[in-house]
């Protein structure tokens, strides 16, 4: 008891998500003793993909724990989240593990479920222990998800912004993509394995004062759902305020992220919004270096915008290209931005 009692502790104090999902893989496995246990996640964007975000424990003959979760057991997943409580799934075979699948999140843009794996099912007091954390899950990733997403567009917002590029800048960030080790990992941290993408919405001021800002706010929120269906699950999106978006990008190079950010912008111009009809954007972005702070990363990403709003608008440019062609100067200068 003590010990679960401690661990409860430890999940009240976490204050992002991704580290309180590990927490409650760690309970969960000193509870059960499970033969797997996994963190599914997914957003409002994408109900049908579903990414592994956490694992535990080793499972013979299983998909790789970095894949996404086939589609056809995402009705299942969302069965889960529309029930609020802990689901046992049919047992497939007296060979198979016993499945249970536990929400970590109601009805929310980002939702989570444990999937965790037993030899056999789990007994009614145990399922009873599950139960209680996991309502308490969803009490503490509800207070999380109030407390750091942008009220309008339910983008993260600036506060939750500074812990997840420091955990980006040393290349630890939580995400789907493979382990990579040896000379492939020193070759990600050369050519920068995460980016910082800065979204400016053009003419934007224009919007506000021809069609009033009710429209403005429209706007604002149609650009914000394309952003969750253009990049993936794993890319952390913000809005900073105003027409200002920022993503920050897991890619291993560079020519990955132009076409990501570029996408984007083919995906805004196409795009008929209401009263407006026609909007642009234009994005600088860069890679982000171990040594970066938020400030230095983000002065780099805005001199890109910066040039982009000055040759035409509605393009999407890295600060590194521009220093390459002579067009910007690479300093190496912290901007002396400081979010908090």
């Amino acid at each position: 008891m003590s010990h679960l009692v401690e661990h409860m502790a430890l999940l009240a104090g976490q204050r992002d998500p991704a580290a309180l999902d590990s927490c409650f893989v760690d309970l969960f496995a000193e509870l059960l003793s499970p033969r797997r246990l996994r963190v599914l996640r997914s957003h409002a964007a994408e109900r049908r993909k579903w990414y592994v975000t956490r694992s535990h424990g080793h499972l013979e003959a299983m998909t790789s724990p970095e894949a996404p979760v086939r589609a056809e057991d995402a009705p299942l997943l969302l069965q889960c989240i529309q029930l609020g409580e802990p689901l046992t799934l049919p047992h497939r075979a007296p060979d198979l593990p016993v499945f249970t699948l536990v929400p970590l999140t109601g009805e929310s843009d980002d939702i989570a479920i444990v999937e965790i794996a037993t030899d056999t099912p789990i007994g009614t007091d145990l399922l009873r222990t599950v139960n209680a954390i996991q309502r308490f899950s969803m009490h503490l990733h509800a207070l999380l998800d109030e407390n750091e997403r942008d009220s309008l567009t339910r983008l993260l917002n600036r506060k939750s912004f500074d812990e997840t590029f420091v955990r980006a800048a040393l290349n630890i960030d939580p995400v789907t993509l493979p382990p990579v080790h040896g000379e492939e990992r020193r070759r990600l941290h050369m050519e920068g394995s995460h980016w910082l993408g800065l979204i400016d919405i053009d003419h934007f001021k224009r919007v506000n004062d021809v069609h009033g800002h009710l429209i403005g706010d429209e706007v604002l929120l149609l650009v914000a759902q394309l952003m969750k269906s253009t990049f993936r699950a794993s890319d952390r999106l913000y809005r900073f305020g105003g027409e200002e978006f920022v993503v920050l990008l897991r890619c291993g190079n560079a020519r990955g992220a132009e076409v990501a950010f570029e996408r984007f912008r083919a995906q805004v111009e196409q795009t008929a919004f209401p009263r407006v009809e026609h909007l642009t954007v234009s994005i600088g972005f860069t890679a982000i270096e171990a040594s970066d702070t938020p400030g230095s990363a983000f002065e780099r990403a805005d001199q890109a915008v910066y040039h982009a709003k000055g040759n035409g608008r509605n393009m999407a440019i890295s600060h590194e290209r521009l220093t390459a062609i002579g067009l910007l100067q690479n300093n190496d200068l912290d901007g002396g931005v400081e979010f908090f």
